[in-house]
């Protein structure tokens, strides 16, 4: 984003001699607005590709590079701005677990870089330091592109995109996601990743803390197809999706329901052609759904999450990396030693069996989706159906919604190694 206010500022100051002395004005966009052919040469020099998914992979590709590929990692919220919560599961919580265990699983992988914005102990001080010193500068960034993408919508060489209506952040917390967006363009980041959970706007509008919401699903929001880090992003978001995909439902929210949702106005993927590099922020399911709200369950389930994630960023570069996997998910292989049976709650061995159960394709049953039937480590209907499949495919008679003795077995043949 710098070199494209860069080049602007060169041409322009070489064009024409509205170049004063003593810090006044370079130049007005409104000014220049009026003369022909400037509007259209800013707007093309504005949203010229800032990142390419072939740079991306080459960059991956060269063995001998010492610079990795950068991802930067944001766990929505902090302790001041703690987003939405449930039945005391707090969002700013729960997105930072889950940022820890991606971390981790990037760990051993020497292909990548990662920055934390934030973990365990509050916000990394290479952070907090750039938003105390750089305030002012943060600040002139943020008018600087709001004024350009102004004076482009104006001109109509931009438009406006009106898409899902978000809540209003907090001032402190504009200025830190602005800021991110700036660090990250300065440090040559390739990935900003920003990691949410949803809340039905309904709900989380009447405050109704302690009820559920009628939503549930992921959504991956990209940078709108204007942005000059659209094409990218967008690219880099479609494995992540296909992963996540394979075991959880996308959003019945009717403006997330594609999956992989355009926005122009989120700070954190680039409003205002703000981030040069990929940006995407996923929201990985509503804060009530009830896989996260028991504690062991949820831990489980926001470490699979994670995998998925990292799996579906390794797959964009370089699928060759996840044919080591047996089953594709860390919820699985399972050893099944407990008897269960319909009625259980928040049951890893039931979690792992509904996991089994959709790579069997028998999960969710005949007639039902996902959203009636999400993996919870809850033994009802949907799970009960399924085992009956189960059972009936291979033989296994006399033990009608329960794990037996035989039904363990066949598990533990088929998925325990």
């Amino acid at each position: 984003m710098k070199k494209t206010f860069y080049i602007l500022f060169i041409v322009l100051a070489f064009y024409f001699s509205w170049v004063f002395v003593g810090g006044q004005e370079v130049f007005s966009l409104k000014k220049i607005s009026a003369i022909s052919g400037v509007k259209n040469f800013i707007a093309s020099i504005f949203f010229t590709d800032s990142t390419t998914t072939e740079k991306l992979k080459e960059d991956y590709s060269v063995t001998e590079k010492k610079d990795k590929i950068k991802l930067l990692i944001v766990a929505g919220h902090d302790d001041e701005s703690g987003g939405t919560e449930f039945r005391g599961v707090k969002e700013a919580k729960i997105n930072l677990d889950l940022a820890l265990n991606l971390a981790e699983f990037f760990k051993d992988n020497d292909k990548f870089e990662i920055t934390l914005v934030r973990d365990q102990n509050g916000y990394n001080p290479v952070f907090s330091d750039y938003f105390d010193e750089n305030r002012d500068s943060i600040n002139e960034f943020i008018v600087k592109q709001k004024e350009t993408m102004t004076e482009l919508i104006r001109a109509g060489e931009v438009h406006n995109v009106e898409g899902v209506i978000h809540n209003s952040a907090p001032t402190e917390t504009v200025l830190k996601l602005y800021g991110i967006n700036k660090w990250a363009n300065e440090n040559g980041t390739d990935i900003v990743l920003h990691i949410h959970f949803n809340d039905d706007p309904i709900r989380n509008r009447k405050k109704r803390i302690e009820t559920e919401g009628k939503f549930s699903g992921f959504a991956i929001y990209v940078p709108e197809a204007q942005y000059s880090n659209a094409k990218a992003s967008r690219a880099v978001a479609e494995p992540i999706f296909n992963q996540l995909a394979k075991f959880y439902p996308v959003s019945n929210f009717i403006q997330e329901q594609d999956g992989i949702v355009e926005d122009q106005k989120l700070i954190a993927i680039g409003a205002h052609n703000t981030l040069d590099s990929v940006g995407m922020l996923i929201e990985y399911g509503y804060i009530y759904e009830t896989q996260f709200i028991n504690n062991k369950i949820r831990e489980l389930v926001l470490k699979e999450l994670a995998f998925q994630t990292y799996a579906g960023i390794v797959d964009f570069f370089d699928d060759d990396q996840k044919k080591s996997l047996a089953y594709n998910t860390i919820l699985l292989p399972h050893k099944w030693n407990e008897y269960l049976q319909k009625g259980a709650k928040s049951a890893e061995g039931v979690l792992a069996l509904q996991v089994a159960l959709n790579i069997e394709k028998l999960y969710p049953p005949n007639g039902f989706d996902r959203y009636e039937c999400p993996i919870t480590g809850n033994f009802g209907n949907c799970t009960s159906l399924a085992l009956k499949k189960f059972q009936e495919k291979y033989g296994i008679n006399n033990e009608s919604e329960e794990i037996g003795e035989q039904t363990k077995k066949k598990l533990n043949d088929l998925y325990s190694r």
